[in-house]
């Protein structure tokens, strides 16, 4: 036993008064005679050893009835832990996870509304001059410091469900920079508490070994447990046709995922484009799997495309929706620099849709070069300097080339843009007699080109070639053969630069060299090299985080104000702008919360439209193991966390006990109370 006011103690001195008093009688006595006492002297014995035992019985009394008055003054506690020590002052910060998984339903209601029940309590079970630092997932400036009681339970009851998700480290950094922000003063005591559902994407994103842990601190863990864990969500989706024509059918690949513990059947999933549903299916999917699901769908118009892929599924819904962009060109624009071809006319001058040009490399205007998608170099002799700085940066940005060499090729000239743009090096040309051996069928430039089982060579009627210049690439460049010669030469092969990339063909156009351009592999292929991006799927954002994309394709002059706007949710952000290499670069920093498709717009003009989409991260409800928690703290200095009953009703008493042991103060009280009542007892009803 302890006291937390032993100086108290030093009044059981005062004790030594009624002692004094009891066994010394100080009144004077006056001698009174009677005829006759003889026959009293049995009764005066009698009376006098009850008398005696009384004045005892009452000093014990009274003495008793101090000492425990006395003792309450001192706080008498039996301390929790061997040598623990109540603290002058408390610093509590308390987590309180406001992530979306908290809005399954729990044992007694939705758990972020149970989180701020215990985050109450536990706030409760402390003194009003205790200092509290709120944490949420959103780490808002405003609960990075230390407040009195009664502003933490104002802002815990502002705390609402958030889409940012973090990490075990990243919320234990958070209140250790809260504590660590002021120092500690003597008698103070840290605590920290984790208030949470506590899902398996908590896990710290680095080694246990880094979790920033301070043995100062205590740490408490509330785990909150949901009922049911059921959540069926949408994952992803792709086009299965990366290029779509206005007025085409097309299809839509959806994957759905069920992360809950039942099966569900016949979910119905729907295509909405520009606010219009498009098609409509239903899923089967098996309890833990995923399953994906075609919707096929007509592209009647062009231009930027919002559109959304939504299913129902209760009680976690933040995930029901998938939002996507992507761009109908109303016609494609090819430029090809240098010679003239037939073949290349002929595949794309009779085509409305394409609007093709040749230009000789002296003619290029630099500032068509970001509205092309695809740039061919047809024998091109000589690399001037703006234009190997123009192309690399046309690839940098996104766009794409195909390299066609001349049969006089100059040598000097084509390897500096090629050391420039980190493109392969060309040497030759060297006769042979061979033919194309193996195809890369998984690249997207020969996707949907073959009928499926009909892939391998011995299948296929492949190009023979009679000349061919060698390509020589590193393997740190990322070149990948997507054609490959029977001696293992690259024949053709695609060279990422930046977002975009090069296409290097070995052999020109010509007969002599080959029979490429006169074979089956030809039109598809090169229409592909154009089609490829031309509609995909832009990038998307997830909100709450950094976010930066492209303001569109069209370049403006000037210094523009880009507004990004999502009218559903009043949202009107004006974006930062990086302009870099003639592209412009656009970012919202954290600034999107909601989900949805949000459109660049400038002067009132649509650029673009970027989807933003919750992280999927907390749509899998799996929650840790109260093991698994106790082992990220092990280690770390001989910390080992504290784990609440979060079905205890009153879990500020149990943690007032566990945090400063038994108080004895109270049935001190309660013991003078009643020796007190003794002593009057004995002095009223015992008789001499």
């Amino acid at each position: 036993m302890k006291f937390l006011y032993p100086q108290f103690l030093f009044a059981l001195f005062g004790l030594a008064v009624p002692i004094i008093v009891h066994l010394f009688n100080f009144r004077r006595f006056k001698r009174v005679l009677f005829t006759n006492v003889r026959f009293l002297q049995e009764i005066k014995q009698d009376t006098r050893h009850r008398s005696r035992l009384k004045h005892l019985l009452v000093l014990a009394a009274r003495l008793l009835a101090l000492s425990f008055l006395v003792f309450a003054f001192a706080q008498p506690y039996l301390p929790a832990e061997k040598g623990a020590a109540r603290a002058a002052r408390n610093r509590v910060s308390i987590w309180v996870d406001n992530s979306f998984s908290m809005n399954a339903q729990g044992k007694y209601g939705p758990l972020l509304d149970v989180a701020r029940e215990k985050a109450r309590e536990i706030a409760l079970s402390y003194a009003p001059s205790d200092q509290f630092q709120l944490v949420t997932n959103d780490f808002e400036g405003r609960h990075q410091r230390l407040v009195n009681r009664d502003e933490f339970l104002q802002l815990l009851e502002e705390v609402r469900p958030s889409s940012a998700v973090r990490t075990l480290d990243e919320v234990l950094r958070r209140q250790h920079d809260a504590f660590t922000a002021a120092p500690t003063a003597n008698g103070e005591q840290q605590a920290s508490f984790l208030v949470s559902d506590f899902q398996s994407s908590l896990a710290p994103s680095g080694p246990a070994a880094t979790l920033p842990l301070d043995s100062a601190t205590r740490y408490f863990i509330v785990a909150l447990t949901a009922q049911a864990i059921n959540n069926v969500y949408v994952d992803t989706c792709y086009l299965n046709n990366p290029f779509i024509q206005p007025g085409s059918t097309q299809e839509l690949t959806v994957s759905v995922k069920n992360a809950g513990e039942d099966a569900v059947e016949n979910l119905p999933i729907k295509l909405s484009i520009n606010g219009n549903q498009r098609a409509l299916a239903t899923v089967n999917v098996a309890a833990g799997a995923s399953a994906d699901v075609k919707l096929p769908f007509n592209m009647s118009g062009a231009g930027q495309q919002q559109a959304v892929v939504s299913i129902t599924d209760y009680p976690v819904t933040f995930d029901d929706s998938f939002y996507f962009a992507f761009n109908v060109r109303p016609n494609v624009q090819v430029m090809s620099i240098g010679d003239r071809s037939a073949y290349l006319d002929a595949l794309y001058s009779n085509d409305p849709y394409f609007i093709y040009r040749t230009v000789s490399e002296g003619q290029v205007d630099y500032n068509a070069l970001p509205s092309q998608q695809l740039v061919l170099l047809n024998g091109v002799q000589s690399f001037a300097t703006g234009l190997q700085q123009e192309l690399t940066r046309f690839m940098t940005n996104g766009g794409r080339v195909l390299l066609i060499p001349s049969p006089e090729q100059n040598a000097v000239a084509y390897d500096q843009f090629a050391q420039a743009a980190g493109l392969p090096r060309l040497t030759g040309p060297s006769a042979t007699t061979e033919k194309v051996s193996r195809l890369e069928s998984d690249h997207p430039l020969l996707s949907g080109i073959f009928e499926k089982g009909k892939t391998q060579a011995e299948n296929l009627d492949l190009p023979a070639i009679r000349q061919q210049f060698t390509q020589s690439y590193t393997s740190s460049s990322g070149s990948q053969s997507i054609l490959t010669t029977e001696n293992g030469l690259p024949f053709l092969s695609f060279t990422p630069v930046g977002k975009g990339g090069c296409f290097v063909l070995s052999v020109p156009l010509d007969p002599a060299y080959s029979n490429f351009q006169q074979h089956a592999l030809f039109v598809p292929i090169f229409l592909k090299a154009v089609f490829l991006g031309a509609s995909e799927i832009g990038p998307g954002q997830i909100t709450g985080r950094f976010a930066e994309f492209s303001a569109g394709d069209t370049v403006l002059s000037g210094d523009q104000v880009y507004h990004v706007i999502n009218s559903s949710c009043n949202f009107d952000a004006i974006a930062d702008v990086r302009r870099n290499a003639g592209a412009t670069t656009l970012s919202l920093h954290d600034a999107v919360k909601v989900a949805g498709n949000y459109s660049v717009q400038a002067d009132g003009r649509l650029l673009n439209v970027v989807a933003f989409n919750y992280d999927r991260k907390e749509s899998d409800l799996t929650a840790m193991e109260a093991a698994a928690l106790e082992k990220w703290f092990a280690g770390q200095q001989g910390l080992t966390p504290t784990l609440l009953d979060t079905d205890d009703p009153s879990i500020g008493h149990s943690l007032a006990r566990l945090r400063e042991g038994v108080s004895l103060w109270k049935y001190c009280i309660i013991a003078a109370l009643l020796f007190l009542a003794a002593e009057v007892l004995l002095i009223r009803y015992f008789k001499k």
